[in-house]
């Protein structure tokens, strides 16, 4: 790949104001970086940041804005990596999930590599909730091939009919897209990564307990031996971004202390598994 992205690290990281997006912001504000922000809330505390942009990316209009805003106050050519940690969890409206976790991180990512340098990368966040994304393939890729216009009618249509909640939907459909990108990013010397991790110790785990279940939660804590910390998920993010991985392209990184490993190999006893809860919001 042409020119070292350690050569300009200038980083846009959003959902940076706390949980995930806070500890990448720490992590990587700690080297020789230059970090703008984007969060719902404001600025992440104890982070010193070049600028923080407070959106709402669950409203579509502000999100566009919000690329406006970048262009005119950054040299876009100049950033090094684009980190979506931005998401929220199913206990909200099916709408926002789908547009928070799906719409608006493809309408950055694509705003954003159409203007980035060789040595870019793009990392987004999953979740180990989307590891079942091949069952539903066909699905994604109809969905994914429609504009963003187009794909909330398709969503607002199938919401009900697809096999699963907007959440685990959402999940799924953002590591399809990740390995999508990677290949329209053919060409460009631009990679596109997505980490998934299992349960955080973040603000939004009481949520996902809501929408899951205490039950189902607690035995996947107990088969990967506790939560992560934040930090943790960070140190994944931060590798695919900045770090020595130069041929890492389109990869679905799982980070859950070895829960899925578990699952695949058949460790994990599933057949005692709780059932989750169906979380459906309107």
């Amino acid at each position: 790949m042409a020119d070292s992205i350690n050569d300009r690290k200038t980083l846009l990281i959003s959902g940076a104001s706390s949980g995930i997006g806070h500890a990448v912001c720490k992590r990587l504000a700690s080297s020789e970086t230059q970090v703008f922000t984007v969060d719902i809330e404001c600025a992440p505390p104890d982070v010193e940041v070049a600028n923080h942009y407070q959106a709402d990316l669950s409203v579509p209009a502000e999100v566009e804005k919000l690329t406006r805003t970048i262009r005119n106050d950054i040299d876009i050519s100049s950033i090094s990596s684009l980190i979506n940690v931005a998401g929220i969890p199913g206990t909200k409206p099916a709408e926002q999930v789908f547009q928070v976790n799906l719409l608006t991180v493809r309408f950055l990512s694509r705003q954003l590599a159409a203007h980035m340098r060789p040595g870019g990368t793009i990392v987004n966040v999953g979740s180990i909730s989307g590891n079942n994304w091949g069952q539903r393939i066909d699905t994604y890729k109809e969905l994914l091939a429609l504009d963003d216009a187009g794909a909330r009618v398709w969503w607002q249509n199938k919401m009900k009919a697809v096999e699963v909640d907007p959440y685990t939907f959402s999940k799924e459909a953002v590591i399809v897209w990740t390995m999508l990108q990677a290949g329209e990013l053919r060409g460009t010397g631009l990679r596109c990564n997505v980490v998934s991790p299992g349960p955080v110790e973040t603000p939004l785990l009481p949520t996902f307990r809501d929408q899951i279940g205490d039950e189902r939660i607690d035995w996947v804590l107990h088969h990967s031996g506790r939560a992560a910390q934040p930090d943790e998920i960070a140190q994944a993010i931060e590798w695919l971004a900045i770090g020595e991985s130069s041929w890492v392209n389109g990869h679905h990184l799982v980070v859950d202390g070895g829960y899925t490993s578990g699952l695949l190999s058949g460790w994990v006893d599933t057949e005692n598994a709780p059932e989750p809860r169906v979380t459906f919001v309107d």
